[in-house]
């Protein structure tokens, strides 16, 4: 990631530190938290969403009033794609051709009121195929964590980190744009971590899932460059969001006050 390019990032995402976005809280739990839903910034193409909550239901539509939540799975098509806000500080695009998971949306904040501050911001998801691009901004407090399970391991990336991954039936490419993330085997073992400007291909190889592939530079391969630039775009467009929200105009009151009639002399 070239320096101009970080310096504009984390300058505008200073400027947007104080947005406040609404979280729906749909469960509670004093020491796991609240189980929250997600928003969907934007879609492009036929993107759908499964709750799979209820039998004989049908994959519906995604749109912008869509919400996210806990259990549902997301699939787009060939030409398609969803920006996603799973967390306030975890942002997710969807790539075309993709299909993911939702397990974890968890917010555990310092008290009850709705004004207090973050404790920590945990979202999960599962990867079955495609390309997703994630965007945790260095701002707030209180840990933020993203996983992303795969067949072939487990991604975790935590405040500051933008990464793309893409996966196919027989391998997945993690490229670390900017910060630090880890993998870990879906058996265990050693961590790896990949830091800023570098990435790892996970092959299959005798079902294992467990070998360690040689740590690369980005500068070594196109497609990972190509991959970066797009990344890097995509981040652009989630500092953009962020900035709309924060000097968007405040709702009106569903409710009118009542004027009140004045009488002639």
């Amino acid at each position: 990631m070239n320096d101009s390019s970080k310096y504009r990032r984390r300058t505008l995402l200073a400027v947007a530190a104080p947005v406040g976005l609404l979280l729906i809280f749909s469960g509670c739990g004093r020491d796991g938290g609240r189980e929250v839903q997600g928003n969907v910034i934007s879609v492009r193409g036929t993107v759908t969403i499964d709750s799979g909550k209820e039998s004989g239901s049908h994959p519906q539509s995604v749109t912008t009033a869509s919400k996210l939540s806990v259990g549902d799975r997301l699939e787009t098509s060939p030409d398609a794609m969803a920006s996603l806000l799973l967390i306030p500080g975890i942002f997710v695009e969807i790539g075309p051709s993709a299909e993911i998971v939702i397990r974890e949306l968890r917010v555990q904040k310092l008290g009850d009121a709705m004004v207090d501050a973050i404790k920590s911001r945990l979202a999960t998801l599962q990867l079955n195929h495609g390309v997703i691009r994630a965007s945790l901004p260095d701002i707030g407090s209180g840990r933020c964590e993203l996983n992303v399970q795969t067949g072939f391991g487990t991604l975790l990336a935590q405040r500051g980190a933008l990464i793309s991954m893409q996966l196919t039936s027989e391998a997945v490419r993690v490229i670390c744009v900017d910060g630090e993330v880890e993998w870990s085997g879906p058996r265990g073992g050693p961590v790896d971590k990949i830091p800023e400007g570098y990435f790892r291909d996970y092959r299959r190889h005798d079902g294992s899932g467990n070998e360690k592939p040689r740590l690369r530079s980005v500068s070594e391969d196109a497609e990972a460059q190509a991959d970066v630039a797009a990344t890097l775009e995509t981040a652009a467009a989630f500092d953009d969001f962020v900035l709309r929200a924060r000097n968007a105009p405040a709702p009106k009151s569903s409710h009118p006050v009542k004027r009140r009639e004045v009488q002639p002399p």
